[in-house]
């Protein structure tokens, strides 16, 4: 029996490829510049008013939409929202051609470039590539794409290479590389100096203040919250980190660190912190202080005295969400655990008492009110042996760091103005370092100036 070939064409389209007797192409242009300087700016308007003449103009063309990223690097797709939108639009069907000025503006990192490029073609989905020549499906194209899109990705890294190098440069002359939308209490001149922005500045003054005041930043942050007071991008989201970050920041003092970080990948563009693998720059006087060079000073030693503090005592924070004054500094006189306040009485307890949790500590309870006569008992000592301490807070003014000589300070006033206890208790965050308390020495009161007193 003789053999019979019969060719039967295909009844439906591949994925969103178009049949030859489709009447229009449903095509999508993508525009990209990486950064907002005017003249690339122009370019990109000048791209998207192109594509959508030249879609318009082809009479088997119909116009899908525009999809552009304007001042976003094309090293990675997760910043990326038009080209995002570009491939749910060609998933959901709605595209069958893709257009692009070329390999550079659609990906220029190999690995994305690819995938995508693959991605849509397994979708039906042709991408053209005018620069290049290149249509990802025709099968002549594969090779040379692939070797394009490795050029693009050498390139990005030129050009960040380029960057850095410039960046680094002009660290070396002193010259600053500075995002002031990133901080609080400076904005930036026309000649890109660093200029007081005096309503964030009184925030940053009033933290400085409250910190070495005895708030915690923890309670400063909750404070600020409560307020509404708002914060470097306008929001009143303030936390205790956001708190120490600002009081450790040098640039208040009018000095500036350069490099604290750098970008380890410039593909995805990750920052890390310079630990000592970059050479740092240091300038001093840069700018306008916003807080005096000897507070700020005095508030990294006591950041400093803190972590120790919290160290020693096994603790992880001093402020409490009661604004307690007392909290995290009042310690058992039996076994060092901590004293917390329990019960509708506010009666303060050893963590380490309580048959429920098997505690082994037998220091027993003291009353809330209690713990008052003990603070203003020793109060009154303090302020009662006033000339005998007036030499060495002298001495500490005199001759101490930073933060000896704000303390001594600090009490020399507050027991020359408040000589009873009622009055200087609003300044007991001030005033008040650590309590001990039973066991067989009473309550023992250290003050913040080193001073330390025993009351019955």
């Amino acid at each position: 029996m003789e053999k019979k070939l019969t060719v039967i064409p295909p009844s439906q389209t591949n994925g969103n490829a178009k049949s030859a007797s489709s009447s229009q192409c449903r095509v999508a242009a993508y525009c990209r510049v990486s950064t907002e300087q005017e003249e690339q700016l122009g370019s990109f308007a000048n791209q998207i008013a192109y594509y959508t003449d030249y879609i318009n103009e082809k009479e088997k063309y119909q116009l899908a939409g525009i999809f552009s990223d304007e001042g976003i690097s094309g090293t990675g797709t997760r910043k990326r929202a038009g080209f995002r939108s570009m491939i749910a639009a060609c998933e959901a069907g709605k595209v069958d051609l893709v257009i692009t000025k070329s390999i550079s503006r659609f990906a220029r990192n190999t690995r994305d470039c690819l995938h995508y490029a693959r991605y849509l073609k397994s979708l039906g989905i042709p991408v053209i590539f005018e620069k290049e020549g290149i249509n990802t499906m025709e099968s002549s194209g594969e090779l040379l794409f692939t070797i394009l899109s490795s050029l693009a990705q050498e390139e990005s890294r030129n050009i960040s290479e380029n960057t850095r190098w410039g960046i680094r440069s002009r660290f070396q002359q002193g010259i600053p590389h500075i995002n002031a939308a990133c901080f609080l209490g400076y904005d930036k001149d026309e000649a890109g100096h660093l200029v007081i922005n005096e309503g964030q500045a009184k925030v940053v003054r009033r933290i400085f203040r409250e910190f070495l005041e005895g708030w915690q930043p923890s309670e400063i942050a909750r404070m600020l919250n409560t307020e509404n007071v708002s914060g470097v991008h306008g929001e009143s989201r303030w936390a205790a980190v956001s708190v120490v970050r600002i009081l450790q920041n040098e640039k208040y003092k009018g000095d500036l660190l350069m490099q604290k970080y750098y970008i380890r990948d410039f593909l995805t563009k990750e920052l890390e912190k310079n630990d000592g693998k970059l050479t740092q720059y240091y300038v001093e006087n840069d700018h306008d202080a916003i807080i005096e060079r000897e507070i700020w000073d005095a508030a990294q030693l006591e950041i400093n005295r803190i972590k120790e503090f919290k160290r020693n005592h096994q603790i992880r924070e001093l402020g409490s969400s009661s604004l307690e004054p007392f909290y995290g500094k009042i310690f058992c006189g039996c076994c060092g655990g901590r004293m917390v306040k329990k019960g509708r009485k506010s009666v303060w307890r050893c963590i380490n008492s309580g048959k429920e949790k098997g505690g082994f500590c037998k220091a027993k309870p003291v009353e809330g009110h209690k713990m008052e006569e003990y603070v203003s008992a020793a109060w009154a000592q303090l302020v009662s042996q006033r000339e005998n301490l007036l030499p060495g807070w002298e001495k500490d003014i005199a001759q101490g760091n930073a933060l000896e000589r704000l303390r001594a300070a600090q009490m020399k006033e507050l027991t020359e103005k408040y000589p009873a206890w009622f009055q200087a208790a609003k300044k007991t965050r001030m005033v008040i370092r650590e309590i001990i308390i039973g066991g067989d020495r009473g309550c023992e009161i250290l003050f913040m100036d080193g001073v330390r007193l025993v009351t019955d």
